[in-house]
């Protein structure tokens, strides 16, 4: 592993914090006063499981690896019969 710096280090987390708070404030609209302290949101990831975010999954939306496999089974089927 390379050796980072301390600058390159709190460049990464302030990008990182930056991107989830934009996701609360714009996504799922939250306020400055219901916002999370900035330090906590460098930790983890910001679970989201509405329908906004997760359209694929509510609306049983197959995944494009998914549906190349199947299109490929078609086309194998329709070859062989």
């Amino acid at each position: 592993m390379k050796n980072r710096s301390k600058a390159y280090t709190r460049h990464q987390r302030e990008r990182i914090i930056q991107k989830k708070c934009s996701i609360l404030k714009e996504v799922q609209l939250r306020e400055d006063q219901w916002m999370p302290a900035r330090g906590t949101l460098s930790k983890g990831e910001i679970h989201c499981s509405c329908r906004m975010c997760k359209y694929e999954k509510h609306y049983s939306v197959p995944k494009a690896k998914h549906k190349a496999k199947w299109d490929a089974m078609r086309k194998e089927i329709d070859r062989l019969i």
